[in-house]
């Protein structure tokens, strides 16, 4: 071979190999000749030579034609010498380790975890192993959901069952794409085929048809078994993210039980320590699985961490599956308010308007359309649509409000007064209450002394005091100008015009002293008496408000009158409703984290808003943020806010489970706190069906020609064989014709010379 590669002036150093080609694509005019042309010629020529006496001369002109036609078909055929450079491949072979979460669960009786199964295999066929790599190009991956490269001396530090989700279809698409074009012989796969996407003991379809046409068998190894596998286990728990206070919220749970015997097991819900709900599951020989419906009732907003636990019980493979937490946000459907009208009037009808079309509130009202004094001559048992539902408002049904408003309403005859106590507790304990002048309000409606004064923002001068009707425009508090409820625009400027334009107001209730820690959002100066009109405070865990004015319907219907928007009116009333239903924008103290769940290790950015009691920033506040976990681990920081109040800190969980973020700060001597829950989740999918698939495992054997085998201490990889075929690589090649050259034609002209002369001295033209 080198003296070819020489010959034809090549290095032999360059090229290894020489094989002829066929440059011809097409090969109808070869055939053609071959069987038509060239029989028809050499027959006609065969009788052309009858006058030739000598057989040999006869025979000799007969074969120059043929080989004429020998060297056409030749130079038809273009032949080429190909010197080319080329390798010997070795195949593939895939080692696939499965390194999910599962692998960690102990096989009874030896009490030892999955994943070890596998690492004593690997250390008694190392000499195996290391064998195979002289004929084979043996890649080593974890798999889980996905395929990570590995190397056989990585696996004794890296080798961990740390992955959160087994999907084996996942793992061999990845795998055929990764030897798309490669010569892949076979793949080593050692699981416990705890597949998350496929029921136990079955084989998905989509499996089935990857494994169909799949290069190569799959020997699957097994590791562990589900003899004696004792477990119970909540395998699923399907809930809403979010529920409605005082509105019911659906468990559907799935409850799973192996080799547990005749139980009667307690599945109870909780919140912190507190039980809200439990029930009795019955769990008997030869049945699996128990769904069960649960139901329980939020009773607080905010996101609330919740727990579901069932019993564990001595001997279980699995500890971490007997519970599962859960977090709801609870948030309002509805605004619940509870109107109560003494008189109809235009004030009354525009506001009833406002409350009945905000999109967030639940109406209740009440409106009186006669008293006790009015001189009527039909007995009250005729006049009355319905008794006043007194004990069920106040008592009964006091707490499902999330606001009160009494409007120009004396609540007597209507209201015995030990329920206005009720009312004060409501608001001491989170409740909302609102009052709005007029005739019968305030001391109009003999409040003074009673609960509800008591938890007004202002005090009730005790002399009778008169309704004032004259006309005049609320000038605003100047350190609240901040304030939530006085926002009708955005931008301050836009803000101050908005108010500006509003038309006057006309009538006041006058008698009103604003408690200590009250804010007057807005008051009336005539000469030097003040009279505060919109006032609001905190009252115990609750909030209050007084409009001390029966007139800002004039803000709707005189401002549309003069040709104006209305827009303004039904602003400031929703702002009104925002704050006194405790909105978390209309917060002095705002804690909250860039997002609800975090992965283990990943960053929590926590971020701290603090206002001053007019809603101005409050500059340089220290501020002591606490997060804790359910187990009690606590840590602490101290920051300070900037110039927009505001203050953030970043923090890394390193473990999962639900997390509570407390911030405490210290405001002009007033203490505040702000709360959030957030969780950190490594996700524990891989116990909630932690037994072994062994029909997965066998059924990917049977399909793709491999073997299957449970993995023990006598498991032995030598007697695993792969096809090795030969895999040829070519890294250069150079084409030589050997028909475009002058020696072939040269040949040509020499037959048809040779013939020509043979014919003239035979004496034929």
């Amino acid at each position: 071979m080198n003296i070819l590669i020489e010959w034809f002036g090549l290095d032999p150093e360059q090229y290894n190999e020489v094989a002829m080609n066929l440059a011809a694509k097409d090969l109808s005019p070869v055939w053609i000749i071959v069987l038509v042309l060239a029989p028809l010629a050499l027959w006609f020529f065969w009788t052309s030579l009858k006058r030739i006496q000598s057989p040999a001369r006869k025979i000799f002109l007969i074969a120059l034609r043929a080989l004429t036609f020998v060297v056409l078909v030749f130079m038809l055929l273009k032949p080429e010498l190909e010197f080319k450079k080329s390798h010997t491949l070795k195949n593939n072979i895939a080692v696939l380790l499965d390194d999910t979460k599962s692998m960690s669960i102990k096989t009874f009786p030896s009490e030892i975890p999955r994943i070890d199964f596998v690492r004593q295999t690997f250390e008694r066929n190392r000499d195996v192993l290391e064998s195979l790599k002289k004929n084979f190009q043996v890649d080593y991956y974890f798999a889980s959901n996905q395929i990570e490269p590995a190397s056989l001396a990585e696996l004794k530090n890296r080798y961990r069952p740390k992955k959160t989700n087994t999907d084996i279809e996942n793992t061999f698409s990845q795998l055929s794409k990764r030897y798309e074009g490669k010569s892949l012989q076979g793949v080593m796969l050692f699981s416990d085929g705890a597949d998350l996407t496929t029921e136990s003991e079955t084989i998905s379809p989509e499996i089935l048809a990857l494994l169909v046409d799949w290069q190569g068998p799959v020997h699957t190894f097994q590791a562990g078994s589900n003899a004696m596998f004792k477990d119970l286990a909540i395998e699923e728990l399907e809930s809403a993210d979010f529920g409605f206070i005082h509105q019911p919220v659906r468990l559907t749970v799935t409850i799973s039980a192996s080799n547990m015997g005749n139980k009667n097991i307690p599945l109870v819900l909780k919140e912190g320590d507190t039980i809200l709900l439990s029930r009795i599951v019955e769990v008997r020989e030869g049945q699996n699985q128990y769904p069960v419906e649960m139901e329980f009732t939020p009773g607080a907003l905010g996101k609330r961490i919740y727990s579901l636990t069932v019993p564990h019980f001595a001997g279980e493979s699995v500890a971490t599956n007997n519970s599962r937490d859960f977090q709801v946000k609870v948030i309002r459907d509805h605004i619940r308010v509870l109107h109560l009208n003494g008189r109809p009037a235009w004030d009354s009808r525009f506001l009833r308007e406002v409350l009945a079309n905000h999109p967030k509130v639940d109406l209740l009202s009440f409106f009186i359309l006669r008293t006790m004094g009015d001189d009527v001559a039909s007995p009250t048992s005729e006049l009355s649509l319905i008794p006043f539902p007194t004990n069920l408002l106040f008592s009964d049904y006091l707490n499902s409000f999330d606001l009160i408003v009494f409007q120009n309403f004396s609540y007597e005859p209507f209201i015995d007064k030990k329920y206005l106590r009720n009312i004060h507790d409501y608001v001491k304990q989170g409740g909302a209450f609102m009052m709005v002048g007029g005739e019968l309000s305030f001391q109009g409606g003999g409040y003074e002394g009673t609960g509800i004064e008591e938890i007004l923002p202002v005090q009730l001068e005790r002399t009778s005091q008169p309704f004032i009707g004259e006309s005049f425009h609320l000038k605003r508090g100047k350190n609240l100008l901040r304030h939530p409820i006085l926002q009708l625009e955005k931008e301050s400027s836009a803000n101050t015009k908005a108010w500006q334009a509003l038309p006057e107001l006309n009538g006041i209730n006058a008698g009103l002293k604003p408690r200590k820690n009250a804010h007057v959002l807005a008051s009336f100066d005539k000469g030097n008496k003040n009279y505060p009109v919109l006032v609001a405070g905190h009252v115990g865990e609750g909030r209050s408000l007084v409009m001390a004015t029966d007139s800002s319907w004039n803000w709707n219907f005189r401002r549309v009158g003069e040709g104006g928007s209305g827009r303004y009116y039904y602003k400031f009333w929703n702002n009104l409703i925002a704050w006194l239903t405790d909105d978390p924008e209309t917060r002095l103290l705002k804690l909250e984290a860039d997002k609800e769940r975090y992965e283990e290790g990943e960053d929590v950015l926590l971020r701290v808003r603090v206002l001053q009691e007019d809603y101005n920033p409050s500059v340089g506040t220290e501020v002591k943020l606490m997060i804790k976990s359910r187990e009690g681990e606590a840590t602490s920081e101290t920051v300070k806010t900037d110039d927009n109040g505001e203050a953030a800190l970043q923090w890394t969980p390193m473990q999962e489970g639900f997390y509570t973020a407390k911030v405490k700060v210290e405001v002009n001597g007033e203490k505040r706190e702000a709360e959030i829950g957030f969780s950190v989740f490594s996700e524990t999918a891989e116990f909630q069906k932690p037994k072994v698939n062994e029909t997965l495992l066998k059924r990917i054997a049977e399909v793709s020609g491999g073997t299957y085998e449970v993995l023990t201490e006598k498991t032995d990889l030598s007697a695993i064989k792969f096809a090795n075929p030969k895999v040829e690589v070519k890294t250069h090649s150079k084409s030589v014709s050997l028909w475009d050259n002058w020696w072939t034609y040269c040949l040509v002209l020499t037959f048809l010379f040779l013939d020509w002369f043979t014919r003239r001295k035979s004496g034929l033209s």
